[in-house]
């Protein structure tokens, strides 16, 4: 039953998350602004690859590809905060 809520709620969450995607801001974040200010953004190397830069897809670059990568990346979060949360669990009851 706690697991049912756990998952409607991150259900809940990644809906919501998907009805505000439209509203995001499209200006660059600090760190971007910043290397704009002071000239040095032309000089970006790409150290890694990110499968999910800008927060979408490589071939879906509109509002589909912005939902799908929200929907990946709150999957991920999410089951890795339940694993961690499962192992804690174990952790607690071997104390008592």
């Amino acid at each position: 039953m706690r697991q049912n809520r756990w998952l409607i709620a991150i259900f809940a969450i990644a809906l919501l998350t998907i009805a505000l995607l439209p509203f995001a801001s499209n200006l660059p974040d600090g760190l971007e602004r910043v290397a704009e200010m002071f000239g040095f953004a032309e000089r970006e190397q790409q150290v890694y690859y990110a499968p999910l830069r800008d927060y979408t897809l490589p071939r879906l670059e509109s509002f589909v590809g912005q939902a799908v990568a929200a929907l990946v990346g709150i999957s991920i979060v999410s089951g890795l905060a339940l694993l961690l949360g499962r192992a804690l669990r174990k952790v607690n009851r071997k104390d008592d």
